[in-house]
């Protein structure tokens, strides 16, 4: 074999340990987590978190819009020709001040009127609680680089402290959680590629697409032509070895072929529960592949898991009237889609959906669009949330009202941490977990936002 050859050899083999999703190291806390609760690991529920990121900043105050007379003359004045008119708002009842949702949005009504969605109002990247005046004056700390796209993601996705850290919050999780379960490196699991949220020294997620697994390219088993090159690739794999790196390599890469077979065949038994995904509509072909996965748990002996899904397209600094409706609605079209499979399989309450974004979008219209926000509106779905209901604090939406800083930014009331804690908490973290996972939970009173049961 020549070295280019061999370097191709090599390549597809390192591309397929990407896509099975295996480390080549454990994280150091992982015996930590193994020694969990034992009484936790004797559990046979099963419960699953969803996270579905909307990247580039989806715009919350867009989504669920003040109703009332005076609320949304308030609101109408400070976002212009970019309000959404009160008469094409789809009333929520449950809040304590009326809401509406996007008129292209009202695919979510019957899940918050059916009390599986919840609103949760005003969610931001927040280090410790902090006021308008604290703010202003640099009295606390906050997110460094408070309103960059790329710093807020991470932010978002890790929620270790000011700046950005090693590992993501669900990587942590992850490390509490992979002891519950039979396949420990199914825990964690992205239909999005690799993330911050589910990534940390030595972790990444197994990762596959909304087709089902990622495949050795050029070497199918059932194809006659590709056949003899699997055959051949697997006796390469068996050769002894004494050098430590070759052997661990070619043990993961016989682990990586087991594992695809086996989720392969899996995801193949059940395949036909699932043909009927809306069309040109990428967040719910992912979203079904996640239902997919969660109805093969019992067979593959899982019992508590991870998910990361993305949408993009949300950056609408310019064309916002024309791109958020097509936004909104695809958006809405993929939950209520997801959740009535979690439905179709008996599992609503094991299994809670949550949205989040980089950040809300300002109150203050460009011209054309909005830009960078901070707090922001996000939700909550599935049989085991308290829905029906916003939870937090509505914001003032004037300009230069109390919540507001500069640029109609709205300062959040709600750390994502406290949101963090309480979907960690329903899906089995116990206190000193979450505090290991949150390091900086501890700076505020309220650890549980009541929305889960």
């Amino acid at each position: 074999m020549n070295h280019y050859t061999r370097r191709r050899f090599l390549k597809l083999g390192s591309q397929t340990l990407a896509g099975a999703g295996l480390a080549l190291g454990a994280h150091p806390a992982l015996t930590l987590a193994r020694a969990a609760d034992s009484s936790a690991q004797q559990s046979q529920d099963y419960r699953a978190l969803v996270c579905v990121y909307l990247e580039g900043g989806c715009d919350g105050f867009s989504l669920m819009v003040p109703s009332g007379t005076y609320e949304h003359q308030e609101y109408a004045a400070s976002r212009g020709e970019l309000a959404i008119p009160r008469n094409k708002l789809i009333d929520l009842q449950g809040g304590r001040s009326p809401i509406g949702l996007h008129p292209e949005a009202g695919q979510l009504q019957p899940l918050f009127d059916d009390e599986r969605l919840a609103m949760i109002a005003n969610v931001g990247t927040l280090v410790e609680p902090t006021s308008r005046e604290q703010y202003l004056n640099n009295e606390v700390d906050v997110p460094a680089q408070l309103f960059s796209h790329s710093d807020q993601a991470i932010q978002w996705q890790q929620l270790q402290g000011r700046d950005r850290a090693t590992e993501g919050w669900g990587a942590r999780s992850a490390e509490y959680l992979s002891g519950l379960q039979e396949r420990d490196y199914l825990t964690s699991i992205s239909l999005a590629g690799s993330n911050y949220w589910q990534s940390g020294a030595g972790q990444r997620p197994f990762s596959l697409t909304e087709s089902g697994i990622l495949q050795y390219q050029g070497m199918d088993g059932s194809n006659n032509w590709q056949q003899p090159r699997r055959h051949a690739f697997e006796r390469v794999l068996d050769i002894p070895r004494r050098h430590l790196f070759t052997k661990a390599y070619a043990d993961l890469q016989k682990r990586a072929m087991n594992i695809t077979a086996e989720l392969g065949q899996a995801l193949a038994g059940n395949a036909g529960m699932f043909s009927d995904q809306p069309p040109e509509n990428l967040l719910a072909q992912k979203l079904n592949m996640v239902a997919q996965l969660i109805a093969a748990q019992d067979q593959l002996g899982l019992r508590r898991q991870i998910y990361y899904v993305n949408m993009r397209g949300f950056d609408v600094h310019d064309n916002q009237s024309r791109e958020l409706p097509t936004l909104f609605a695809e958006l809405s079209e993929a939950l209520t889609f997801f959740q009535s499979k979690i439905d179709m399989l008996g599992m609503g309450p094991e299994v809670t959906t949550f949205t989040a974004s980089d950040f809300g979008r300002s109150l203050l219209s460009n011209g054309d669009g909005t830009d960078h926000g901070w707090g922001n509106h996000l939700m909550v779905m599935g049989g085991a949330v308290k829905g029906g209901s916003i939870y937090g604090q509505l914001p003032s939406l004037e300009l230069d009202g109390p919540d507001a800083i500069h640029h109609g930014r709205i300062l959040p009331s709600t750390s994502a941490t406290q949101y963090a804690a309480t979907l960690l908490d329903w899906i089995g973290l116990d206190n000193a977990a979450l505090h290991d996972v949150l390091p900086t939970l501890g700076n505020f009173s309220e650890h549980d936002l009541g929305f889960l049961a």
